[in-house]
């Protein structure tokens, strides 16, 4: 086996014995015969797929291949500077996914960004690092039957690949709950006066308590400046950056191959009584040559909640009609591959139209950005080091009551102290994913409602059977029986009304949204209109621009009966050896919040449970 590196036109690994030629091995022996062999072949470097191939290569007994459909992060400068992520949308480093016409969104068609590069989305999108509720986990194994995925079992995982940077203006972080010896850097970023001074105050003066630290068990009820993952040179540090070193890329067991989507998995059907996968086939280009490699431990699928079943039923696992239907052969038959999909849904960007000098807007013009840029490349510091999501309130929807909201939401929480709102703050026009300028070059503020805990769910199917079409992604947004979603992200959506007026934040703003049109980017200000907005033109807003806050989970969920679950409590796929899911798509309920630290955590902790019964000393074959 030759050394990897990332473009697999000039990667040393053989391409020439790795093509398809007269189809596929049959058998393992098969396999181990005619192809090339690694131990673990991982599909997908995502936040996952980076951390499993760290941890796995460790022992230098073992090998690792990545298979990444995307590209080197290395090389792309937006991957680097934290404000400017968006920028990265629509390009060759995003899959930039749609989903199908959501009836519960005035038919519309919404954009889903996911990362196509090392590092997946962690090289993509904000860098938000939150543990969320130490009960969320715990409900995965009390109510879903997940033992061993509870939050006690998580924390020594979350702290052991933390290396934490204090901050001098956050004192009252308690550092026991912080880890400083890991790969990966958390800390604090830019904070822009608007939100420390405006919206911070604001939340509090609408009845929300401040919270130091949301990664504790305390949770996240509370309001709070955002821990990041940016390194204290304000760089973005991607699961890539920090699981995908140097010094681990130079280790001569593990190999990386980009550009490289698998295209199915291959199974040995005839020397098991179970279908056993024996490794992959991949394609570098929708009409390029066919390649396989062999796996002689296991495959590793961690492509996300879209990519990760799509697979799967492209490999004849899945529900048997949708199978059928595309002439795929079932290998092993799972009804809950690609279904119990959930997504975190913002209601919609309230537009405020900042006073002139608080707001980052000016950093869109190339021109006025320079200072910042040189700040920047000098210092690691300044406004482009910004999450853009600098603060965030997380609320519970039941602890409020509106005048002119019929419905109460029902708890759905994990728990008494966990949120099902999320409110996010940003110094700038977060309108179109950050794609579109605010009316006139406006300097805008941007206060943003999430809905954490969706009842509605949907899935993720097959649009063909060539994996080079985008899988048919529908969410089902606002279906929920009996319209609980919608009733929570209007409490949200009230909430971040009081907010924005309130006298702390205020001082801040020129106009607000908060007259007869509350669609509008901005209104004259009329605070005592406020509560005369009903529900309807509030629901009227949240059709029309309601977006992802690119958070799906679920599509090949955990659980003990193969019944309700892809995979069991290994990660395992149910009834198929040497396949296991690792990403997003297993998470049996969704969290109240950011799910990138969750899925490095789990990561890391199967990759233990991998090393605890690897098998590497004795071959596979004698196991069939």
């Amino acid at each position: 086996m030759g050394r990897r590196h990332c473009n697999p036109l000039t990667n040393p690994l053989d391409y020439a014995s790795l093509q398809l030629r007269t189809g596929p091995p049959a058998t393992y022996a098969a396999a181990q015969r005619n192809l090339v062999s690694y131990d673990y072949v991982i599909v997908g470097a995502g936040a996952a797929g980076c951390v499993l191939a760290s941890k796995l290569s460790e022992d230098k007994d073992v090998s690792v291949l990545i298979l990444e459909a995307g590209s080197d992060n290395t090389k792309v400068f937006e991957t680097k500077v934290p404000i400017m992520f968006s920028k990265l949308f629509h390009t060759e480093h995003d899959w930039d996914y749609y989903t199908v016409e959501q009836p519960g969104l005035a038919n519309r068609q919404l954009y889903w960004p996911r990362g196509k590069i090392l590092g997946g989305s962690t090289s993509l999108n904000a860098m938000m690092y939150h543990h969320c509720s130490k009960s969320d986990f715990d409900e995965w194994a009390s109510t879903h039957g997940c033992a061993g995925w509870d939050y006690n079992q998580l924390a020594p995982f979350f702290r052991d690949m933390e290396r934490f940077t204090p901050h001098p203006g956050v004192p009252a972080i308690d550092p026991q709950h912080r880890g400083t010896l890991g790969q990966w850097q958390t800390g604090y970023s830019w904070l822009s006066e608007i939100v420390e001074n405006g919206f911070l105050p604001a939340c509090h003066d609408a009845h929300i308590p401040t919270i130091a630290d949301v990664n504790t068990p305390q949770g996240s009820l509370g309001v709070t400046r955002f821990q990041t993952f940016i390194d204290p040179t304000g760089q973005r540090s991607s699961l890539a950056t920090a699981f995908l070193t140097p010094e681990v890329l130079a280790r001569p067991n593990l190999y990386v191959a980009c550009n490289s989507r698998v295209t199915r998995v291959l199974f040995d059907l005839i020397t098991t009584k179970q279908p056993t996968a024996i490794g992959v086939e991949f394609k570098t280009s929708r009409e390029g040559e066919r390649f396989q490699v062999h796996a002689r431990q296991e495959v590793l699928l961690c492509g996300g909640a879209v990519n990760t079943p799509q697979t799967l039923l492209l490999s004849g696992i899945g529900p048997a009609d949708e199978l059928k239907a595309h002439n795929i052969p079932v290998i092993q038959e799972i009804n809950a591959v690609g279904r119990n999909l959930k997504d975190h849904l913002c209601t919609t960007p309230l537009i405020c139209k900042a006073k002139a000098g608080n707001s980052l807007d000016y950093l869109g013009n190339n021109i006025k950005a320079i200072p910042a840029l040189a700040r920047w490349l000098l210092t690691g510091g300044g406004p482009l080091s910004s999450n853009v999501g600098e603060a965030a309130a997380f609320i519970r929807s039941t602890d409020y009551r509106f005048p002119l909201s019929v419905e109460t939401p029902n708890d759905y929480t994990s728990s008494s102290s966990a949120p099902d709102i999320e409110i996010i703050s940003a110094p700038l026009a977060f309108i179109h994913h950050g794609e579109e300028k605010a009316v006139d070059d406006s300097s805008v503020f941007t206060i943003i409602p999430i809905g954490l805990r969706p009842q509605s769910h949907g899935t993720v199917t097959l649009k063909s059977r060539n994996a080079f079409d985008a899988p048919v992604i529908d969410p089902k947004y606002l279906s929920d029986e009996y319209g609980n979603d919608r009733n929570v992200l209007l409490v949200g959506l009230r909430v971040c009304l009081k907010i924005i007026n309130s006298p702390a934040l205020k001082k801040y703003l020129e106009a607000v949204p908060v007259d007869d049109d509350p669609s509008s980017y901005w209104w004259p200000y009329s605070s005592s209109n406020v509560d005369n907005i009903t529900d309807e033109q509030l629901l009227q807003f949240m059709d029309e621009k309601a977006f992802t806050l690119y958070h799906p989970v679920g599509s090949a969920r955990m659980g003990p009966s193969p019944a309700t679950s892809v995979v069991d409590l290994e990660c395992r796929v149910h009834g198929v050896k040497g396949l296991r899911v690792m990403d997003a798509s297993v998470f049996p309920e969704q969290i109240s919040g950011h799910p990138t630290a969750p899925i490095a955590a789990m990561a890391a902790k199967l990759s233990e449970m991998i090393k605890e019964h690897s098998v590497v000393a004795t071959p596979r074959s004698a196991n069939l």
